[in-house]
C-alpha cells in the first residue's frame, strides 16, 4: 500500500512512519514542519497543514489510504517522560485547542477532493462508553471524561465527523501511550477488553495504526487497543 501518514513529526506518528516502512509499504509523511523527517527508501515527505484543505489534498494525492496521528503538539513534546513532558501533557488535555475538531474535517475534505477512500483516525480510549471495560475501568473513564471534558469534547467532535464522512473508516483508541520498547503483544478489535491505564508503547500503537489501514473487518469500526484485562 501506499500509505499518507498525517502528524509525521509526533510521538505516534513518527512511530507509525517508522513501521511502515518496516513491513514493506510505500509512505508519504506528510507534516507542517517537514524538515523534521529523515529521508528514507520508499518515503515521501511533503508538506501539509491541517488547518488548509488544498494542501493536505495535495500532500495525499495518489496515496492509498490516510492515517491521521494528529492531536495537540505539546502532547507529542520530546520531554515526555520529565516534568516538563508531563506538564505538556496536561497543558494540552486541558486546552487542547482545535487540531482535532476542525483538523480531522479538513483532512477528510482532502481525502474526498484527492479520491483516496480510506481514512485511520487516532483517537483514545477515553472516548469510550466502557461498557466494554471492567466496572472500576468504566468508573475511571467516567472520571476522566469530567476531568479532560475539553479534550474529549475535541477529539468526540473529530470522530463524529469521521463516523459521518463515507469514507471507509477505521477509529483506533488506544490506551494510554509510553515510549517503551515496542512487544507486539498487544489487544486490539472493536469492543476489546483492554486495560485503559496499562500504558501501551507508541510502536504498538502504531503497529495496530498500520494494520488498521489494510484490515478488512475494520472497515466503520472504532477498534481499542492496549494491554489485555488481567485475568
Amino acid at each position: 500500500m501506499k500509505i499518507a501518514i498525517i502528524g509525521a513529526t509526533g510521538g505516534t506518528g513518527r512511530k507509525v512512519l517508522e513501521r511502515a516502512l518496516e513491513l514493506g509499504h510505500e509512505v508519504v509523511a506528510v507534516a507542517r514542519r517537514p524538515e523534521g523527517i529523515t529521508s528514507a527508501e520508499r518515503l515521501i515527505i511533503r508538506q501539509g497543514d491541517v488547518f488548509d484543505v488544498s494542501s493536505m489534498a495535495k500532500a495525499i494525492a495518489g496515496t492509498d489510504v490516510v492515517i491521521s496521528c494528529i492531536g495537540p503538539t505539546s502532547n507529542f513534546s520530546r520531554g515526555n517522560g520529565t516534568s516538563k513532558g508531563v506538564l505538556n501533557v496536561l497543558a494540552a488535555n486541558f486546552s487542547p485547542g482545535t487540531v482535532m475538531s476542525k483538523g480531522i474535517p479538513n483532512i477528510i475534505a482532502a481525502c474526498q477532493e484527492a479520491g483516496v477512500k480510506r481514512l485511520v483516525m487516532q483517537s483514545g480510549i477515553g472516548l469510550s462508553d466502557g461498557k466494554e471495560l471492567s466496572a472500576g475501568n468504566r468508573w475511571a473513564i467516567g472520571m476522566n471524561r469530567c476531568i479532560l471534558s475539553k479534550a474529549i469534547e475535541d477529539k468526540a467532535m473529530a470522530e463524529h465527523a469521521v463516523q459521518r464522512s463515507g469514507l471507509d473508516w477505521v477509529i483506533v483508541r488506544p490506551a494510554g501511550l509510553n515510549n517503551a520498547a515496542a512487544t507486539l503483544n498487544y489487544t486490539a478489535g472493536p469492543l476489546a477488553r483492554i486495560a485503559p491505564f496499562r500504558p501501551l508503547s507508541f510502536m504498538d500503537c502504531a503497529d495496530c495504526l498500520v494494520r488498521a489501514a489494510g484490515e478488512p473487518a475494520w472497515v466503520g469500526k472504532i477498534v481499542n487497543v492496549g494491554r489485555g484485562m488481567r485475568k
